[in-house]
């Protein structure tokens, strides 16, 4: 098997990120896995604070070496199990809040996607190309589904999307402005970008 091609998929919340990786694993089951960097927080009691809120918006927040080791996992071909909450996956997440395990496999392209995915210098060094959907805070939150807070979104949110992610926007090697897009007209410019990229 060749070496899976590794997509970076970053934005800030709500952006559209997981719906995008959603609708191409459905339509190409066969070709692409999707690894999700929500599957790598640590527990609470190792959370970053502000204040007495915890922040998941920090990159403190979240397991990188373990990131890391499963992507190198899966650049030779083997499988990883990774504790999902996913809920395509593991439907009863939202009402168990337990990760459950579950064994992704190496597809020809990985799709690698998170907030803060270019963040970190070693997942960089893995990605073979890299799309940031870009997109205003204020339409980021009208689509947020989980977790709407508004202490949470001006103390941690807004400053932390402003700190951590949208310095990343330069390190994607495409940057696209979803603000008027459908998901069908997203899914044709990171479609394009794929066969570019993949010669499918």
């Amino acid at each position: 098997m060749k070496k899976p091609i590794f997509i970076g998929i970053t934005g800030g919340s709500g952006a559209g990120k997981s719906t995008l990786c959603d609708v191409l694993i459905t339509k190409y089951p066969e070709t692409i896995e999707a690894i999700r960097l929500d599957d790598y927080f640590k527990p609470k009691e190792e959370q970053p604070r502000i204040g007495d809120i915890l922040n998941f918006d920090h990159p403190d927040s979240l397991y990188f070496d373990k990131l890391i080791s499963d992507l190198k996992e899966l650049s030779k071909g083997n499988s990883v199990i990774i504790n999902t909450r996913n809920t395509k996956l593991n439907p009863k997440y939202e009402e168990t809040k337990i990760k459950i395990p579950f064994e992704f496999y190496s597809k020809p392209i990985i799709l690698v996607e998170g907030f803060l995915i270019l963040i970190n210098e070693k997942v960089r060094e893995l990605l073979d190309d890299s799309i940031y959907l870009d997109i205003e805070h204020s339409k980021r939150w009208e689509r947020r589904v989980h977790f709407k807070n508004d202490e949470y979104e001006k103390k941690v949110i807004i400053p932390m999307h402003n700190e951590h992610i949208e310095p990343t926007k330069k390190y994607a090697k495409h940057v696209i402005d979803v603000t008027n897009l459908s998901k069908e007209e997203v899914l044709e410019k990171v479609e394009k970008i794929l066969e570019e990229k993949t010669n499918w």
